[in-house]
């Protein structure tokens, strides 16, 4: 029994004593640089740009068509005649804060769905890089980080590369 008490305190005490750790391998990557810098999110903007710019362009002419009706309701001075153009007026900009609402509730919902399959493909490609490189912990978000510890450029070349800066900047 003193036997066993002994082995006890002896794992006991051995657990007070600090093994030594190995240390910890951290890397940081910048998501704003890795958002607004990569050919990949730029690709996606334009994407969406060109899927959306039909739409954009109704709502605009929509909105010029109602701000030339409610010039011409100004001007008119038969009250028949102007009761007639406001009940136009009204119409129409009815029609455009619908258009308008679902065209801002449409390209918000499609930002979103690119925006989530994005960050997947960014999280695919940090853990690849992650696990090549035998990291224990990537940070997004820190007030500082070293060079040393930097892993946005391999994300950024990863993703398809940098967007090419505009000559002249």
């Amino acid at each position: 029994m003193k036997q066993w008490l002994s082995i006890i305190l002896l794992v006991l005490a051995g657990a007070g004593v600090p093994a030594y750790a190995q240390p910890v391998k951290i890397g940081f990557v910048d998501g704003v640089r890795i958002e607004n810098e990569t050919r990949r999110a730029n690709d996606i903007a334009e994407g969406l740009r060109k899927e959306f710019s039909a739409r954009e362009q109704e709502v605009k002419t929509q909105e010029s068509r109602i701000k030339a009706l409610q010039a011409q309701v100004s001007g008119i001075t038969d009250a028949r005649e102007r009761e007639l153009k406001q009940r136009e007026f009204q119409t129409l900009a009815q029609r455009f804060d619908q258009t308008a609402r679902a065209f801002i509730d449409d390209l918000d919902r499609r930002k979103a769905e690119e925006r989530r399959k994005y960050y997947q493909e960014v999280t695919v490609v940090v853990t690849k890089i992650a696990e090549a490189g035998n990291y224990d912990v990537i940070v997004q978000e820190a007030v500082y980080s070293s060079k040393a510890v930097d892993l946005t450029e391999q994300v950024i070349k990863a993703l398809g590369g940098a967007v090419p800066k505009p000559a002249g900047k």
